[in-house]
């Protein structure tokens, strides 16, 4: 017969808003059944972006907890357990910005009796004096829901060490009686229009001011189109004509231009191949991220509009087991993979994010793997992951947000053998293009290195393309940096050896359709270094553009001011030497564009 731990479990708001902030009170009614000897209560509260953390150091942080026990016999106390240090938290030690102490403990004297209640307040307000809980800004879907974990441990020798899952030489401990406590969070009222064309259809997304898509049941009132757009079920109203015409009912509109037949027959795709999911340790530990890469797959198709993505989830496999992905998370990649990629619809590839001195790549697979393919202890440098899948058809693509441990002026590279064509410079962290970057560059708390930017590479004459992905976190996919792949068809290997060609670009997330081309040949091209250079750059954002510079060798070479979305310019060049150039393309709003070079030689 199941024991009656508890008869009642009550949380108040159960129904939030994106980025308001509130006093939640967890109200837990005692059942027959709970002992009465000391016991432990563990509140495993969300930690996605914006939200607070649970709090003991200061009454005006947000998210401090009080307790109240109805007992007066009933002693108690309020600690904070922080995932990342592996211990409870303090003044003196937490983890990096506390954001792996998201868990209260709450250890109970003897004599709990059958209706008493305790209550948790998360976000306290101290009577005028406590800020509350902030909600996060962050709403994946319509019908998101975040969760608050109460689990129930009859000793108070239990329930930690809490790492928020099991891996290998770690179980998760197990708790007598646990209860998910959920409530909603919503988003708020649209504030734009985002129109996505894509080769086959148009879709219009209404954003919120924290780019969520907005609850709008119908699109009559927000847009004026020549035929009714069907709701998807992530709130995006989807067009069958590619070039039908919308106008707004009155909030901005960012309107994409086309992308098919760019280039040659070439049409623009759009990507995002840099994400983690729910089995990335950081996404467990800072954010209780709920996201599953199946999940993750639906939102980029029907939500960001994209047509290809890859979930790269950490795994060090010469490192800690916690820093692995782990077989069943492996497993569920797969599958997701297998069940959402269809050519000429929409691509999904396996991959992993993977640390190192040399710092982290993302690495990118275009079959299946198994999980022992790629939990090799042996994999302890970049060049080992190489060796082991030479011949095999992968990419890696290396980030720099963390800069790795090598000597300054280091770099292993694997550039000719195709595998690592492309370097990522812009991701939620910020512009890595180059160190006097102005907008959107990395904020203060980033780590730089002189020698971890993208002009850097091109002055080493080294033949890296440019790329721009998410690196998200937070359960969303698709924003803070996506990149343009130019291909004939929307396959894997098309769209692979796209950028083994560097035919690619980057964007900080607007759909800005580039073409750079010099003497008649795409972006990513190494051409005979001839006298004559004609250099075509052509452009049309989704906003105004503010300026185009192009770029000589990584130096800054010559400033265009555009009048409007749109920019054409022939530019001839007259000169002997090597040389490379590229492209970026800045609009009003600071979303940019970064071609991949072009190198005469």
């Amino acid at each position: 017969m199941k024991k009656e731990y508890f008869k009642k479990w009550e949380l108040t708001p159960t129904e939030t808003v994106a980025g308001n902030s509130y006093e939640f009170i967890i109200k837990l009614t005692m059942g027959k059944d709970y002992t009465n000897r000391k016991s432990r209560l563990v509140f495993d509260f969300p930690g996605t972006l914006g939200m607070s953390r649970p709090a003991l150091l200061h009454q005006e942080e947000p998210g401090f907890v009080e307790a109240y026990i109805s007992n007066p016999k009933v002693d108690y106390e309020a600690r904070i357990w922080d995932m990342e240090i592996a211990d409870f938290a303090s003044k003196e030690k937490t983890s990096w910005r506390g954001m792996g102490a998201r868990t209260c403990v709450l250890d109970l004297s003897a004599g709990l009796k059958e209706n008493d209640i305790i209550e948790l307040h998360w976000g306290e307000t101290c009577r005028g004096y406590g800020p509350a809980t902030k909600i996060t800004n962050i709403v994946p879907r319509l019908d998101y829901e975040s969760v608050i974990h109460a689990r129930c441990f009859e000793s108070q020798d239990e329930g930690v060490p809490d790492f928020g899952r099991s891996f290998k030489g770690h179980k998760r401990p197990t708790p007598v009686c646990e209860k998910s406590i959920p409530f909603k969070v919503l988003p708020r009222e649209p504030q734009v229009l985002q129109l996505i064309r894509k080769t086959d259809k148009t879709m219009l997304a209404p954003r919120d001011m924290y780019w969520n898509i907005a609850n709008v049941d119908d699109d009559s009132p927000i847009a004026k189109a020549s035929q009714k757009g069907k709701r998807n079920s992530f709130g995006v109203f989807e067009y069958a004509d590619k070039n039908i015409q919308i106008s707004s009912k009155g909030l901005p509109i960012l309107e994409a231009p086309t992308m098919d037949n760019v280039f040659d027959g070439h049409h623009i795709y759009w990507g995002d191949v840099h994400t983690h999911s729910c089995y990335s340790v950081d996404c467990v530990q800072r954010e209780k991220m709920t996201q599953t890469p199946s999940d993750l797959m639906e939102q980029a198709k029907e939500g960001a509009g994209l047509d290809f993505c890859a979930i790269t989830d950490h795994h060090e496999p010469h490192h800690t087991p916690l820093n692995h992905i782990g077989r069943a998370g492996w497993d569920d990649l797969i599958n997701a993979v297998s069940k959402h990629s269809a050519d000429g619809e929409f691509l999904a590839f396996p991959g992993i994010e993977y640390r190192c001195e040399r710092g982290d790549t993302a690495v990118i697979f275009n079959w299946l793997p198994e999980y022992d393919e790629i939990d090799q202890p042996e994999w302890t440098d970049i060049s080992k992951v190489w060796s082991a899948l030479k011949g095999k058809d992968c990419l890696t693509i290396p980030h720099f947000h963390n800069p790795g441990l090598l000597a300054e002026g280091k770099w292993l590279d694997n550039i000719d053998s195709g595998v690592e064509p492309a370097l990522e410079i812009f991701s939620c962290h910020g512009s890595y293009e180059r160190e006097d970057a102005m907008e959107k560059k990395p904020p203060l708390i980033k780590a730089k290195r002189f020698d971890r930017y993208g002009n850097y590479f091109l002055k080493q004459g080294l033949h890296y393309g440019f790329c721009a992905n998410s690196d998200g976190h937070k359960g969303v996919i698709g924003t803070n940096g996506i990149t343009a792949v130019f291909a004939k068809s929307l396959d894997k290997n098309s769209i692979l050896e796209a950028y083994r060609k560097r035919h690619v670009y980057g964007t900080t997330n607007a759909r800005i359709r580039l073409l750079l081309a010099g003497n008649g040949q795409l972006m990513g091209s190494i051409l005979p270094n001839d006298k004559e250079k004609l250099l075509e750059i052509n452009t049309t954002g989704e906003n105004r553009l503010k300026k185009v510079d192009l770029f000589k060798n990584g130096e800054h070479f010559e400033r265009f001011c555009p009048d409007g979305k749109n920019f054409h310019k022939e530019i001839k060049i007259t000169e002997d030497k090597p040389s490379n150039w590229y492209v970026r393309v800045t609009q009003v709003d600071n979303h940019m564009a970064y071609s991949s070079p072009i190198w005469f030689e």
